[in-house]
């Protein structure tokens, strides 16, 4: 003999069901019900987008740059695949060295070569102190205008983000005669120029980091003058996520 559990029905959800009993009454409950809808709608577009894009703003971006971008690893708010940089590189020295590796024990790849394999939404491009004291105008231009068109050539969908040099301690100047803020204010506006004549985007955000004195503010200074401290990077993240340039 087989015996079957017996079977339990849950309650029902809903036990009283409103229905108008007049023509009126059934208007009525339907411009409700409209209101209604057309008010949770409101609250739907209301929302922020970058509450929700941020995230994957940040994901789609690779930073190519020196010491500075590689502050974004050394404080582990990127991973290594997005950040391609070398301490103490140029525009110019960065091209041709292998040293990015995507996956773990993958091949060492080139900047270009890992660009061309990721194919990123866009590429944020950060360079000048370490060039400003080693080049003229005209080299240092050239020089990142062949870094762009390498990476361009390599993803052409990407979009190119130009960053600003940021400031220095006022007093960096003793040690790296050329390198002033008047210097780097001036090679800023090269840079500019440039992005605009070519339809790339130029993120400014030197004031934001800069103290009354038009120099690089103690509160981001990581002591030497030249780097960034975690305070600064946390902002730039803030900046990059809230800006999205």
């Amino acid at each position: 003999q087989v015996v079957l559990e017996s079977m339990v029905f849950p309650d029902p959800v809903i036990q009283v069901a409103i229905e108008p009993k007049t023509k009126a009454g059934q208007d009525k409950m339907t411009m409700a019900l409209v209101k209604l809808a057309e008010e949770e709608t409101e609250e739907a577009s209301s929302a922020d987008p970058n509450e929700v894009d941020a995230e994957y703003y940040l994901g789609e971006t690779v930073f190519v740059g020196d010491s500075r971008t590689n502050g974004l690893l050394t404080y582990q708010l990127l991973p290594p695949e997005q950040v391609f940089a070398i301490d103490g590189s140029t525009q110019k020295s960065i091209r041709d060295q292998e040293f990015i590796q995507l996956e773990p024990n993958g091949e060492y790849l080139t900047v270009k070569e890992a660009v061309e394999e990721r194919q990123p939404h866009r590429i944020l491009i950060a360079f000048g102190v370490n060039a400003i004291p080693l080049m003229s105008e005209e080299e240092f231009m050239d020089e990142y205008d062949i870094l762009v068109d390498e990476l361009t050539e390599a993803s052409p969908d990407s979009k190119i983000v130009i960053q600003c040099i940021l400031p220095v301690a006022w007093w960096k100047h003793e040690s790296m005669p050329y390198l002033t803020n008047e210097n780097i204010d001036h090679f800023n506006g090269l840079l500019k120029d440039y992005a605009e004549e070519n339809g790339y985007t130029f993120f400014d955000i030197s004031d934001h980091f800069k103290g009354e004195d038009g120099s690089l503010s103690a509160e981001f200074d990581a002591g030497d003058g030249l780097h960034f401290n975690q305070s600064f990077y946390h902002e730039y993240i803030e900046l990059l996520m809230t800006e999205q340039p």
